[in-house]
């Protein structure tokens, strides 16, 4: 168990075996002091029995066991998967059902249902009196980015004195990508606020960044990231001709794809529209992109799949080829043998018929020359075949044909 970053059932675990064993006994299961344990269940949020606890239970009495209490505030950056719960056995699932379109698949009915009840719930509330900090930093940029554009502007003149005043101020921080008209600021505030709070009820969370000179930002949810736009849209009344009359829309616009694999990227759009207007489709919004997300992790998962088949392919592969060489150098030691043993065999025949002859030989002293020489011989064809062991003064000691399969099996 990673003590860091812990799971909502990982941590509940950890509270049940708390409260059933005492805090030494556990702690050395997980390998720590019994300190380093209460530490941790500190900071998880798990509370730990009272002092004289297990001496009262053992007498018979019934001491009271506090609940586990819910994951909020600063308990959500240490504990994962305390409202997105996956389904159990994913790597069960066929890549049918993976492939196929059911909604939140992924996922735990009990989870289905809160993300259900969530995002049908959800409001824009009518005016924001405590926003979210990267509403409230917008807003401070915006005015900081005016008043130092107004500053550079009045000072461009001169180069000296431009660069003195530019000194003076920084570059950008990063902020909402936030590109409408001053009369429909605090609407997208209020849209933003209620999708940025409640995707971090849902363990979603949002970043900004500044890449290339603007300013971007991204939701995050179930390790997809959903990059995004507010801007506008003039549109022309219905049988107008003038540009006069156009009226403008929001648009939230979201790129979305995968953190692992950049898979299934696809485009999100939202706009104020003849069904109403972007803070009635909030709800829809977070939903979509739970399913987006959802999808996300069902390609991944096909995707990774297929991997390990390509990998244990060119595994299987990889092993059917030393095989393969493998039965070539068995091959080429059979050769080798047959055709010593052939050799030995031939130079034992020659020499038997040598012999047969050394008998006419007339002069004595050339029979015990040639005879000298049919042993010589004899002894070369018994190193040479690999039937037998033979040890030369020269040569060495030869191998048996056994000796040498069991050197080519190691």
């Amino acid at each position: 168990m990673d003590f860091k970053y812990i799971t909502a059932d990982e941590r509940e675990e950890l509270y049940n075996e708390i409260w059933s064993e005492p805090v030494i006994t556990v702690a050395k299961r997980y390998g720590m002091s019994d300190n380093g344990l209460r530490k941790h269940c500190k900071r998880l949020g798990i509370p730990l029995p009272p002092s004289g606890y297990w001496a009262r239970v053992k007498a018979g009495q019934k001491v009271p066991k506090p609940a586990l209490p819910k994951v909020t505030g600063e308990l959500k950056k240490h504990v994962r998967n305390y409202a997105i719960k996956y389904r159990t056995g994913i790597e069960q699932l066929t890549d049918a059902e993976l492939m196929a379109d059911e909604e939140l698949c992924l996922l735990k009915d009990e989870t289905k249902k809160l993300i259900k009840d969530i995002c049908s719930q959800v409001q824009v509330k009518g005016q924001l009196r405590s926003p979210h900090h990267l509403i409230t930093e917008h807003k401070e940029e915006v005015i900081y980015r005016k008043k130092r554009d107004k500053a550079l502007k009045q000072a461009n003149f001169n180069s000296t004195y431009y660069a003195n005043v530019k000194s003076k101020y920084r570059e950008n921080n990063p902020i909402l990508p936030i590109n409408v008209s001053e009369s429909n600021l605090n609407r997208v505030y209020r849209i933003l606020d209620a999708i940025i709070s409640t995707l971090e009820e849902m363990e979603g969370y949002t970043r900004v960044s500044i890449e290339a000179g603007k300013d971007k930002a991204y939701f995050v949810i179930m390790r997809s990231s959903f990059y995004f736009e507010v801007k506008e849209e003039l549109r022309k009344k219905r049988g107008s001709q003038s540009n006069s009359e156009a009226q403008t829309y929001l648009v939230l616009s979201m790129s979305a794809k995968s953190w692992f694999t950049n898979s299934g990227q696809c485009s999100m759009n939202y706009k104020d529209n003849d069904n109403g207007p972007l803070e009635t489709q909030v709800g829809k919004i977070i939903y979509d992109m739970f399913v987006v997300a959802n999808k996300h992790l069902s390609i991944d998962e096909l995707k990774e799949r297929e991997e390990k088949r390509e990998r244990d392919e060119r595994e299987r592969q990889r092993r059917l080829e030393q095989m393969r060489k493998g039965e070539l150098e068995e091959i080429k030691l059979l050769e080798q043998a047959a055709s010593d043993w052939d050799k030995a065999e031939k130079i034992r025949r020659f020499v038997d018929c040598m012999e047969r002859q050394i008998n006419d030989v007339s002069y004595a002293e050339k029979r015990v020359m040639l005879s000298k020489w049919l042993k010589w011989a004899r002894d070369k064809a018994d190193w040479l075949d690999p039937l037998t062991e033979k040890d030369d003064e020269l040569l060495g000691k030869s191998k048996h044909i056994f000796e040498l399969i069991e050197d080519e099996s190691d």
